[in-house]
């Protein structure tokens, strides 16, 4: 069945990102890049792109001006999406390489064929989805790709559901929410991470995997702190980034704040909807209590605030800003109060299954994912991010940086110092032993 080409209009969320890679200059994409062992050919990654235009055209469609708003619209161009490199160092100029969704499909892939393998780079304009959707679609790509290659037939294209709806009643509930919103504006007096520099720039990535004994440990700290594991993850996060400023002479403050994406897409799991249906809240931590105590706060907070649908502030109040002329919408979207309001933000993606690992028995042998590295945009006031991809098996860490305000050095210190306080009770184990 051809792809439901017509025009699909952009939420002011989704607006928002293309208005702040215009007037700050900060990357707004989200990527994945992954080595394979095995060939994969040019026009298999073509097919594979048909087939996900057919269920979101979005993803090969131009953003267009309208009246109010902006739009997608136009036949996907799917030629366009996959593009071509013959040195696997041209990856990271095409990481930082901005997408202009008013010129070119805001879903793209870098195929960069190999004697022994094939690198594979997927990157998408924040516009045209979140995380949490760009994973779909990616694990998507990965196991049509992957029967592809078996001499197989590619699953149904995935379903393409309709956006989630969020509602509001009356005035007193946008009263409500915007209360909701000025409390969160008070941490602004909240830490921020010590940087070399704030300004635009190109983004780095490094990765801790955690696996065995050290996913153990993830797991019995969550169980002493009475929480899911995120939460012991973003608490550790808290307090690297505490002690980093420590290190760097700029802890005025012990309270670190982070920006945490809730999504709208309940109980969906069998499709998805394209775009930005995560609402940001912002959680607060005082980075000089025990993990377990930050991790207590972090899961209390967000709790109290999906039970009082405190998260739904941003959609709710954003909602008539859709009607607004392109420029006037830019001039009132991008502001010190809607963007880097907290201290970093932090992502924890939850795989029920190991897709990349189903590659191999998918394609009887003939592709194989040997690594995966995965980055998301940096607000121009954090300088890193954490992004946590929880497998079956591992825990993959993705520290995201902007490269001229951190080293890949100072990065991987982060990233280390993230890693000891998520293992410490293996620590205390061995000297207990001892």
């Amino acid at each position: 069945m051809p792809p439901d080409t017509g025009s699909h209009r952009l939420s002011p969320v989704d607006a928002f990102f293309v208005a702040y890679q215009e007037r700050a200059g900060i990357l707004m994409q989200l990527g994945t890049e992954i080595e394979l062992r095995g060939v994969v050919q040019r026009d298999d990654l073509t097919r594979i792109m048909q087939r996900l235009v057919t269920s979101w055209p979005q993803l090969g469609q131009r953003v267009r001006r309208r009246l109010f708003g902006l739009e997608w619209c136009g036949e996907p161009d799917v030629g366009r999406m996959v593009r071509e490199a013959t040195d696997r160092q041209e990856i990271v100029s095409w990481r930082n390489r901005p997408i202009d969704p008013f010129s070119e499909p805001p879903f793209q892939v870098l195929w960069v064929p190999g004697r022994a393998g094939t690198h594979l780079a997927f990157r998408a304009h924040h516009a045209v989805a979140d995380g949490e959707s760009f994973f779909f679609v990616i694990v998507e790509a990965f196991l049509a790709l992957a029967a592809i290659r078996g001499g197989g037939v590619p699953p149904p294209p995935p379903h393409a559901l309709p956006p989630p709806e969020v509602r509001w009643e009356s005035i007193g509930d946008l009263w409500w929410h915007a209360q909701s919103l000025r409390r969160d504006a008070g941490v602004g007096r909240s830490a921020r991470l010590w940087v070399r520099a704030v300004s635009a720039g190109g983004i780095g990535v490094v990765e801790r995997t955690l696996r065995g004994d050290d996913l153990d440990a993830v797991s019995e700290q969550a169980g002493q702190a009475r929480t899911p594991p995120p939460w012991v993850c973003a608490a550790a996060w808290i307090r690297a980034i505490h002690r980093w400023n420590c290190a760097h002479g700029a802890a005025v403050t012990p309270q670190v704040s982070l920006e945490v994406p809730v999504s709208l897409r309940r109980g969906r799991e069998q499709g998805c909807a394209v775009g930005n249906f995560l609402s940001p809240l912002v959680l607060l931590g005082d980075a000089t209590r025990p993990l377990e105590l930050v991790a207590q706060s972090l899961w209390r907070q967000l709790r109290s605030a999906v039970r009082d649908h405190r998260y739904l502030s941003l959609p709710v109040l954003t909602a008539p800003a859709r009607y607004l002329p392109w420029g006037l919408f830019r001039r009132w979207a991008v502001n010190t109060s809607t963007t880097g309001l907290a201290t970093s933000h932090f992502t924890w993606l939850s795989q029920r299954r190991d897709a990349f690992g189903e590659v191999a028995a998918r394609s009887r042998g003939a592709l194989e994912v040997r690594h995966q590295l995965s980055y998301t945009p940096v607000c121009l006031h954090m300088g890193a991010t954490l992004a946590a991809v929880a497998w079956p098996d591992r825990l993959q860490l993705f520290v995201s940086y902007r490269e001229t305000a951190l080293s890949e050095d100072d990065a991987g210190t982060l990233g280390d110092m993230l890693v000891a306080d998520l293992t410490r009770s293996i620590a205390r184990r061995a000297v207990h032993t001892a």
